[in-house]
């Protein structure tokens, strides 16, 4: 579990973190991105992300009403590396810029709530995120703030095709979002 950012040296002594191999017990996980929870910017931090119960409450609150109103919308999702710049620096130093992540993920429920949705989008609105995928969430109490979500609708040709809406939600950080075991899994 990662609760925390981590905390950088100083200076220039510095010590490595302890890494974790287990030859005959491997720790993978496997999936895609399956779900991503939204919450207006506004709204207030969790008190406990990892707690079922707290999830729930804020899932059956209404969005149309409750700025701490959490919803869910179902994906078939990737992350991709984060994009990065280096920066050279005095003394041939390099240093990385804050990362941009991004989300890409296609929605097959085109129900007319969820198509209002993605029009809603287009305001170029920002807000807050989770993710999951399968046994991990991605996030935090705050969860992943000032984040860009864009959806668009998009129909291919053939008769046996389904639509969908295509999105992706971008945020700059300089770390990775912290992953704890999904509580909703």
């Amino acid at each position: 579990m990662s609760a925390n950012n981590p905390t950088c040296p100083t200076g220039c002594d510095d010590f490595l973190l302890d890494v974790d191999f287990d030859f005959c017990d491997p720790q993978v996980s496997f999936g895609e991105i399956d779900k991503i929870f939204v919450m207006a910017r506004s709204g207030g931090n969790l008190l406990d992300w990892e707690s079922a119960s707290e999830w729930a409450t804020r899932l059956a609150l209404d969005p149309t009403a409750d700025l701490d109103a959490i919803i869910q919308i179902d994906v078939s999702g990737d992350q991709p590396p984060a994009e990065a710049d280096e920066v050279i620096i005095s003394r041939n130093r390099r240093v990385q810029t804050p990362k941009t992540f991004t989300v890409n993920f296609d929605v097959d429920d085109i129900s007319d709530d969820n198509y209002q949705f993605m029009r809603w989008l287009e305001c170029n609105t920002i807000v807050k995120i989770w993710y999951t995928a399968n046994d991990k969430m991605f996030g935090s109490n705050a969860g992943i703030d000032n984040v860009t979500l864009m959806m668009d609708n998009q129909i291919e040709r053939g008769q046996k095709t389904v639509h969908k809406l295509v999105g992706n939600a971008k945020w700059e950080a300089q770390y990775s979002p912290n992953r704890i075991t999904n509580p909703l899994a």
